[in-house]
């Protein structure tokens, strides 16, 4: 359990960083990326039980959802390291293959903005149980909390479109624009507003009978 609340933590932090790619370097992006993928491995793996279940008992609404989206997860988050290590500039700088820069990019482009939803949602759809436990213990803090994700839910719809999250996720822009004059913690706002927007979505799914 400890070991999935440090992956968890560690996941929310490199998310927005990694989207922040050109405000934080190539070199960074690359071994920030390796360490989410290793971070998604593990994931992976101590919910092994889930995989080798998905075959059997009754689909319900809430798990088939639960199960369309996660694999669909899987699906992004094993595609998009894989598109990154074909256009390495320096860690795996080895691998890359000329001639396909351009469509790897693009690939590339569109699942991480893709995957960050989905994340967002995933992390949604399993953190109501511990809104539910703040709220046996506190209904204050339970509404207090509520409140919150809310407001910065609202925000996270202007964020989402003001940083341009629909034409790079449908391919409509094939570079993303960034406001190098901007400080990078106003970026990495937005994007954690993007997250818990996402996040409520995936608690409303969650609900799901």
């Amino acid at each position: 359990m400890k070991l999935r609340q440090v992956i968890d933590i560690l996941t929310v932090v490199i998310m927005p960083l990694l989207m922040a790619y050109s405000l934080i370097g190539d070199f960074f992006h690359e071994i920030a990326g390796i360490v989410m993928m290793c971070l998604f491995i593990t994931h992976l793996c101590l919910n092994r039980k889930w995989m080798f279940n998905i075959f059997k008992g009754r689909y319900s609404p809430r798990r088939t959802v639960q199960t369309v989206i996660n694999l669909l997860l899987i699906l992004f988050m094993l595609l998009q390291p894989v598109s990154g290590i074909l256009m390495s500039k320096y860690v795996l700088k080895e691998v890359t293959l000329p001639g396909i820069s351009s469509l790897v990019r693009t690939v590339h482009l569109a699942l991480s903005y893709w995957g960050y939803c989905l994340i967002s949602i995933h992390a949604g759809m399993h953190i109501e149980p511990v809104m539910l436990k703040a709220k046996r213990k506190k209904k204050s803090t339970y509404d207090v909390l509520n409140v919150l994700m809310l407001v910065v839910a609202v925000y996270g719809c202007y964020a989402f479109i003001k940083r341009g999250f629909p034409g790079y996720m449908f391919l409509q822009n094939a570079f993303v624009f960034i406001d190098f004059s901007e400080p990078i913690v106003f970026f990495i706002a937005d994007y954690l507003a993007i997250l818990i927007l996402f996040e409520n979505i995936g608690r409303l799914l969650s609900k799901l009978k």
